[in-house]
């Protein structure tokens, strides 16, 4: 009896070493590719106390080859899969999701003096191309002024990733060969705070933002104008280009039956843990990448694509009938340009008569889409509550007027809409001239307009939101399209005032204009100064917000799916964004197309009739076609 209790202990010894053997088997978590990539999941992997973590470093396409075959939990690689390598994952029945973790961004630092805030691309090229070596000793490359000031670069090691990234991005094997050589990016800042003229190549951190010992240059691309700072929201929005983000992606089978693997992803995916990837020296995705990153994760079907399967909506190519878009027209360049290309036999009637005649005609079923300049009135919206119209909203972003002024002149340093509808009121003209006709404690400085020679997008934005309605904009002004010409006005008449898009003005920010700054509004709220925050939020009051009304019933027509499809894509919304609309990023157009099908889908289930009769429209044609 002893014997048999005895092996029947051992017998259940054994089992339990086997089954905990399996277990611990089932909770190990294969990753391989990067080895960039692989540095920082090593720190999260430990930071996460996640068990199990096997990490091996072969490069990027060999780990995402491994994953595509089975092999592998966790691919990480320093760069998207490539559409071949979607295929083959596909091929194979492998669905998986990417996730951004993080980035290396480098920054072109100078000193505090700089004569610089930006340099456009080609500038860059110009001073840090092997060719320059030798040949570019000074700041001519950037204005033939600065002649006489010398040019010191900074550069890390040619093994160094920053150097890599950099190499990535300019023109040449290599970077120019005369650049002193650091091996501490503290060593190089130190040199540039004490000499003028000095420029470095380091890793960007936030901190050096706030070190007024240096200037963080922008970077411009002399194509469509403008400068960005490094960021992870610029990287993000393909703004900077001196950047290398980190990808992973995720099985999702293995996600659903793995622990470790969950409690991994969970941690890296968690904004409150970015401080490990920070420590790691990289710089840790934005909030939205974040939330990106924790929606997917928790729902493999949540973002279009985020399997691996990027056929989620097919626009079919013989579309034919019409959509009706009414309302406001500061959107008709983005809507003409969805239409485009959609299908000849499709007609895309854009009529632009007002945001309340577009509503009336939306609510009287005579329009598929209203655009929308402003928030809609309730009382607007009631004819349609009558009419049983359920109407869908769709952000597409915001545009802003600012306002540059004379830096001598402190009384512009902050204005009232009511006096900038005092100034440029039509009816002002041989009345308000000068600052003392704006407000009475403000001095009797003749007031000097440069504005446009006719109406525009941006006219409209300054008039309509300075205050109630008011007459057209004074013409008695010295009137020319070029910014960079207005600006410059500005700042050589003490009593100068001028407007122009955010854009543009991003442009005269890159021409290191002088003794200009752009004036803060006040809409009753105290002054806010324009910034892309302010605009994207709202709270700067020369802006004007932009959205589209869809008919719920509209939205269950295949025509208007794929319009709303192709205008929600990234060319279009690219397109959009040069347009001058702020505050809606490419990186949200995942979760608007998610939104979008589950729309559809509503739609369709509510409204199956418009559904059939769109089939038989179709069928329709395609009789007509074959008689």
């Amino acid at each position: 009896m002893v014997k048999i209790r005895l092996c029947a202990s051992i017998l259940l010894l054994l089992c339990l070493a086997f089954i905990g053997a399996a277990l611990a088997q089932s909770e190990a978590v294969s990753v391989s590719g990067s080895a960039i990539v692989n540095a920082v999941m090593e720190d999260l992997a430990e930071a996460s106390g996640a068990d199990g973590i096997s990490i091996a470093s072969k490069g990027s396409t060999r780990g995402i080859e491994a994953f595509c075959a089975g092999e592998l939990d966790l691919a990480t690689a320093s760069r998207k899969m490539s559409p071949d390598e979607r295929a083959n994952c596909e091929a194979k029945e492998i669905a998986f999701s990417e996730l951004l973790i993080g980035h290396y961004i480098i920054a072109f630092v100078a000193h505090a003096d700089a004569p610089a805030q930006c340099l456009q691309f080609d500038e860059l090229e110009d001073m840090l191309r092997p060719t320059a070596s030798n040949q570019v000793k000074d700041w001519s490359f950037y204005r033939e002024e600065n002649a006489d000031l010398p040019l010191t670069v900074w550069l890390p090691g040619v093994n160094e990733l920053a150097y890599v990234i950099a190499d990535s991005e300019i023109a040449g094997d290599g970077l120019r060969l005369d650049g002193q050589h650091y091996e501490d990016a503290s060593e190089a800042i130190k040199a540039v705070t004490n000499t003028a003229g000095a420029l470095a190549l380091v890793p960007w951190t936030e901190q050096l933002n706030s070190d007024d010992t240096l200037t963080v240059l922008q970077a411009g691309d002399s194509e469509f104008g403008g400068c960005t700072p490094p960021s992870a929201e610029n990287v993000e929005s393909e703004g900077y280009p001196f950047a290398l983000s980190l990808y992973v992606y995720v099985n999702r089978a293995r996600l659903e039956s793995n622990d470790s693997l969950i409690e991994l992803m969970q941690f890296s995916v968690a904004e409150a843990n970015a401080v490990v990837i920070e420590m790691a020296g990289a710089t840790p995705p934005s909030g939205t990448i974040y939330e990106l990153n924790s929606t997917i994760l928790a729902d493999a079907d949540a973002v279009p694509g985020a399997t691996g399967d990027t056929e989620d909506f097919q626009i079919p190519i013989d579309l034919s009938g019409e959509i009706r878009i009414v309302g406001a027209a500061n959107t008709y360049r983005a809507l003409s340009r969805a239409g485009e290309g959609l299908s000849e036999q499709l007609n895309v009637d854009l009529y632009f008569a007002g945001m309340l005649a577009g509503i009336g005609s939306l609510c009287q079923s005579e329009a598929d889409i209203v655009a929308l300049d402003g928030p809609a009135a309730a009382d607007a919206l009631e004819v349609c509550a009558a009419n049983d119209i359920v109407t869908t909203p769709l952000q597409l972003g915001a545009q802003a007027t600012v306002l540059i002024a004379n830096t001598g002149n402190e009384s512009s340093a902050c204005l009232t809409t009511e006096q900038i509808n005092r100034i440029w009121r039509a009816d002002s003209a041989g009345v308000v001239e000068s600052w003392a006709d704006v407000a009475g404690e403000f001095p009797d400085l003749p007031l000097t307009l440069f504005g446009l020679p006719s109406l525009d997008t941006y006219t409209d934005i300054l008039v309509q939101t300075a205050g109630e309605v008011i007459p057209p904009i004074r013409r008695d002004t010295e009137q020319d399209y070029d910014p960079l010409y207005r600006a410059a006005a500005v700042g050589n008449v003490s009593g100068g005032l001028t407007y122009m898009s955010w854009s543009d003005y991003q442009e005269v920010l890159d021409n290191d204009q002088a003794k200009i700054r752009l004036v803060a509004v006040d809409g009753g709220s105290g002054c806010v100064e324009p910034n892309f925050g302010a605009i994207e939020d709202g709270l700067y009051p020369l802006s004007r917000h932009a959205s589209l009304l869809v008919s719920e019933a509209s939205l269950a027509d295949i025509n208007v799916q794929s319009f709303l499809w192709n205008l929600f894509n990234e060319d279009n919304w690219t397109a959009l964004q040069r347009d001058g609309f702020l505050g809606v990023s490419v990186l949200e157009l995942p979760i608007i197309r998610r939104d979008l099908l589950r729309g559809y889908a509503d739609a369709e289930s509510r409204y199956p009739l418009a559904e059939d009769e769109t089939e038989a429209a179709a069928s329709g044609t395609e009789e007509e076609s074959a008689g």
